[in-house]
């Protein structure tokens, strides 16, 4: 038998008829290489899934105690989107700002002193208790206001250095047509000491004002009578100016209540709807030892008809409105020539014509 003398071949060396690399038929061998690169596949995609997870938790939606947040741009937007206007307790600090200095927002007196809280801040006294601030911390609340909104910052005390030149009491104030009021401060407040008779809005559009038995002349002595709406100027918002001068607002419930309070010997429910507050109606009337001066101008009827006017002697009375709605009608107080006592009422229509004293914002 003729030996066969060709080296042995195994199935690693076997060559395509049309020559090349050997084809490898090691099995073992091929398992490796497959391995190895499906664990370096899934190696990269578990790197890969950890930085999107942690793109996803650290960056898009941090994690805190109260849940997943917004991403930064989405909560930039929101803050953009704050309603400055927002004034739940309408005491003309809007909340955002409310939240920024501490106080209630949704009580416009948060340390119950009678004075709403931007009044209080805006001359110097803590709304958060019945103190005065001491200089530093006025200043470093003004600053927070200046910090988170310099508009309204310079809304509230940009005029600052024009305001410092009034004097209540000294000091007159001109209407927009021209007519100079006489001002008196009592206690904390300043008001004007003659009711407003003005004929045009602050914007310079004619107005209806109402004069005593359609007598222009009693205008100038005893000023006009203005439904609720005219002497709003159309607002419903507690404090607003309505149809006074620049500077000036139609007195807010409260203040009217602050007034009373201060000159009543005695208790003065602040909340009644009746006569109260003894002996303050005296102090507020003509030649009264407030300064306040208020004469008995009597009212307009809805109907049209005048009453109560002083020279009717004991039934002579002034109603005067406040800026505080209630329902179809708005809180007024009421001064009588036979009474030593104030009353306040909302059962007035808002159609009435009534007189103006206007407070100093």
């Amino acid at each position: 038998m003729e030996q066969n003398n060709q080296p042995n071949k195994n199935n690693a060396d076997i060559k395509l008829d049309g020559g090349g690399e050997p084809i490898d038929f090691n099995p073992k061998k091929n398992l490796s290489q497959k391995t190895v690169a499906l664990v370096l596949v899934f190696v990269i995609l578990i790197i890969a899934g950890s930085f999107y997870y942690f793109y996803k938790v650290n960056i898009m939606l941090p994690i805190n105690d109260n849940g997943p947040k917004e991403n930064i741009e989405t909560i930039k937007d929101k803050e953009a989107e704050v309603d400055k206007n927002l004034d739940a307790d309408k005491d003309g600090l809007p909340d955002y700002m409310e939240k920024i200095i501490g106080t209630d927002a949704d009580n416009s007196d948060t340390d119950g002193d009678g004075y709403d809280d931007l009044e209080e801040i805006k001359n110097g006294y803590d709304p958060l208790s019945d103190k005065k601030y001491a200089e530093e911390e006025w200043q470093a609340v003004k600053d927070k206001i200046k910090a988170a909104d310099e508009g309204f910052y310079n809304e509230v005390f940009g005029n600052t250095a024009v305001n410092s030149e009034f004097t209540c009491g000294a000091s007159t104030v001109n209407d927009i047509d021209g007519n100079t009021y006489n001002t008196v401060q009592i206690g904390s407040q300043c008001w004007l000491k003659e009711n407003l008779k003005v004929t045009k809005n602050p914007a310079g559009e004619a107005i209806t004002r109402y004069c005593y038995d359609n007598d222009p002349s009693i205008c100038e002595t005893d000023g006009g009578l203005y439904d609720w709406n005219t002497a709003m100027n159309n607002s419903t918002q507690e404090g607003a100016q309505g149809i006074c001068p620049n500077g000036w607002h139609v007195p807010k419930d409260g203040e009217w209540y602050v007034l009373e309070s201060g000159l009543a010997n005695g208790s003065c429910d602040k909340e009644r709807i009746d006569w109260g507050c003894d002996q303050a109606e005296t102090k507020l009337r003509l030649n009264g030892s407030s300064g306040f001066d208020g004469i008995l101008v009597g009212y307009r009827s809805p109907g049209g008809d005048f009453s109560h006017r002083r020279s009717m002697s004991t039934l002579g009375r002034t109603f005067f409105w406040s800026s505080l709605e209630s329902e179809i009608n708005a809180w007024i107080r009421d001064l009588g020539a036979g009474d030593s006592t104030i009353y306040r009422s909302n059962v007035y229509d808002k159609k009435f014509g009534f007189s103006v004293r206007c407070f100093k914002d």
